[in-house]
């Protein structure tokens, strides 16, 4: 073989080593949130321990309709040849739970079978949600707190 050959093997060779292997786009177990999820958890809540359903939303069930029935336009999305979406229970519920707690992301994707990253957008989005639907509910005086001091 003559140099320019063996350089273009070479360089080929090395693309190729380079190449990065492809990861998933989701692990298996987030695919399989219907089975792993907390909403069997809530469902079983909510028909047997109403005090349990309370303690871990810090919300009757009641309540907690109400304010799904008021986001669910907001937060609902649409199910795609790719996958389902998310059900906006399992959003509402997911931020509820993160509030009432203050877990990491990392930590709620083990209940919820939930990437942190979807988590992050899910509770921005349903947070947002809240405060626009809830505005007539919400009163907050605010303080004008100067930053500067005054020596």
């Amino acid at each position: 073989m003559d140099r320019p050959t063996v350089l273009a093997f070479a360089l080929a060779l090395r693309r190729k080593a380079k190449k990065k292997i492809r990861r998933k786009w989701a692990k298996n177990w987030f695919l399989k949130r219907k089975k792993f999820g907390h909403s069997k958890l809530l469902d079983e809540l909510r028909c047997t321990e109403p005090s349990d359903f309370r303690n871990f939303l810090r919300m009757d069930e009641d309540s907690f309709d109400e304010r799904l029935e008021l986001v669910r336009p907001c937060i609902e999305k649409q199910d795609t040849n790719m996958r389902d979406a998310i059900s906006p229970t399992d959003r509402l519920s997911i931020t509820l739970r993160f509030l009432a707690t203050g877990n990491s992301f990392e930590d709620l994707k083990f209940i919820s079978a939930i990437s942190p990253q979807a988590i992050g957008r899910i509770v921005m989005e349903t947070c947002n949600a809240l405060i626009k639907c809830l505005q007539s509910y919400i009163k907050v005086q605010y303080q004008h707190i100067s930053l500067c001091s005054t020596k």
